[in-house]
């Protein structure tokens, strides 16, 4: 007996020591608390700012009603990406738009023509909208054209040629339809190049672009998780340096006086379709939130992500009809809307966003950092209870969706590792 009790003793230590280490792993180890405080007003978020997507004719959206209920969708780009120049659209192909578009209440329309057409395929599709009862709020020409001459192995599809035809395509659409809004060149997101493009045409035709476009994307999804993470804060920069072309003379000699509106007609962590990573995963809704949230403070005017139903690895529902982190980053965004205020405490492990309308304030916060962080909220008239919506890996594995729970104010909250945690303080 005391031979066996010498036996069963270090057997019970042992589990006794394994549930109290498993206890105090199990504790979150806070990576330097932050104090968060919500600052002076940046400016109006622009209603279709954070709310558009790209879309395919015919996604088979009322399957997913209630997903895309939850949602703020204030605007459509049709075709998306390629397809516009790829192929010629007919009025079936529009049909199958049109219902995708009733279905989800009629958002604005930015219907892309085809730059290889030309004038007269954009009246052809004008004609057939009409039929439709379809009125595009903006008139795209073309996609991507700084890829034109290496994709279409042809060198003289230069910004000059783009800029006659974008001249041509408007004078067609004016004489036919009176006043529309064009906007392009939507250029890729090759870096410097795409971005060297757009000031070209910006140089060559900017007294004719009403809302000038480019797209983003940083990666090609091969990068480590902290590195493609760390693109996101590239996007405020570029806005900042697009809005400093349009005022310029020198750059814009044509057009600098007038009010143009700016948008990222295509965003996402990755351009590799065909690859799900960082695209799909959390990295790409984390990537997701913070791009929004400097979309939101920096006043653009439109977005439009790629995509919002399955395109390969693009999407926020794919066509399986699994529901990506990606989607629900949109979803606890809803209501993201009225006045954007600075925040003032981030650092370069966290960055927050801020928002306050008639039904409160609410505070994206985003942790790209592989550790969990304190925060401690502060902001005038700030509710003594607060609804807060989490998601990060273990919340996605657990729930398929965001956490949802209410907090105390007075006590800071946990923003776990590579998270996206929305706060709404109601009136």
């Amino acid at each position: 007996m005391p031979e066996r009790r010498r036996r069963r003793r270090p057997a019970l230590q042992r589990a006794v020591t394994a549930t109290v280490l498993a206890a105090m792993l199990s504790l979150p180890v806070l990576a330097g608390g932050l104090t968060l405080r919500v600052a002076e007003p940046l400016g109006p978020v622009a209603p279709g700012a954070i709310t558009g997507f790209n879309v395919t004719a015919a996604p088979p959206v009322v399957l997913y009603m209630t997903e895309y209920g939850a949602m703020d969708i204030g605007s459509l780009r049709f075709p998306p990406g390629n397809d516009a120049d790829n192929y010629v659209l007919t009025a079936d192909t529009l049909g199958a738009f049109a219902q995708t578009w009733r279905i989800l209440n009629e958002p604005d329309v930015h219907l892309v023509t085809n730059f290889f057409e030309g004038p007269e395929h954009a009246l052809a599709v004008a004609a057939t909208l009409r039929e439709l009862g379809i009125t595009p709020r903006w008139w795209a020409v073309g996609n991507e054209p700084d890829l034109y001459p290496r994709n279409r192995m042809d060198p003289s599809w230069t910004a000059e040629v783009y800029c006659q035809r974008f001249r041509a395509i408007r004078a067609a659409l004016e004489a036919e339809l009176g006043e529309v809004r064009l906007s392009g060149p939507a250029v890729s997101g090759s870096r410097p190049s795409g971005m060297d493009y757009l000031r070209e045409v910006i140089t060559r035709c900017g007294d004719v672009i009403d809302l000038l476009t480019w797209h983003v994307y940083p990666t090609d999804g091969t990068r480590s998780d902290d590195d493609a993470l760390a693109t996101s804060r590239e996007l405020t920069g570029e806005i900042a340096q697009v809005r400093v072309w349009l005022a310029d003379p020198t750059v814009n000699p044509l057009g600098y006086e007038r009010a143009v509106e700016i948008g990222v007609t295509e965003f996402g962590l990755s351009w590799r379709t065909q690859m799900l990573r960082h695209l799909e995963d959390q990295v790409a809704a984390v990537w997701l939130a913070e791009a929004l949230g400097q979309l939101a403070a920096a006043g653009v005017d439109v977005s439009q992500y790629f995509a919002l139903y399955g395109l390969g690895g693009h999407g926020l529902i794919d066509r399986t009809g699994w529901v990506r982190p990606t989607y629900h980053v949109y979803a606890m965004l809803a209501g993201f809307a009225g006045t954007a205020h600075r925040v003032e405490g981030g650092d370069e492990r966290l960055a927050a966003y801020a928002a306050i309308d008639d039904s409160g304030l609410r505070v994206l916060i985003v942790n790209r950092s592989s550790e969990p962080i304190d925060v401690t909220l502060r902001a005038d008239g700030l509710a003594a209870v607060l609804d807060v919506a989490t998601i990060d890996d273990p919340t996605f594995d657990e729930l398929l969706a965001p956490r949802r729970t209410t907090h105390d104010a007075s006590t800071p909250l946990l923003a776990p590792p590579r998270s996206v945690v929305v706060v709404h303080s109601p009136r």
